[in-house]
């Protein structure tokens, strides 16, 4: 069939039905993908909020363990101090 020739009625509904099924199937690829982008983003929701925890732990551990450092230096401050006092009561030398 030329360009100038009109289409008939079974050539207009041919056509019309082809293009039906390719936009049909071009739907149910969009909603497999959307469906699959859709687990994808639930997923990955869930992970991020499993790293928020795992970020908020540290910093808790990080804290934890900034005090208990202070605390221990400050402990060891004391028994030296307490040490440098026995000493010096007993008359034996400081640093020995």
């Amino acid at each position: 069939m030329s360009t100038n020739e009109p289409r008939t009625l079974e050539q207009t509904w041919g056509l019309l039905e082809e293009k039906l099924e390719g936009l049909t199937t071009r739907y149910r690829d969009l909603s497999s993908e959307n469906a699959r982008l859709k687990a994808a983003v639930v997923e990955l929701s869930a992970e991020r909020d499993r790293l928020k925890r795992e970020i908020a732990d540290a910093r808790e551990l990080l804290g934890k363990s900034t005090r208990y450092e202070a605390e221990r230096e400050e402990v060891r401050g004391r028994i030296e101090r307490l040490l440098k006092s026995l000493q010096a009561a007993e008359g034996a030398p400081a640093d020995a």
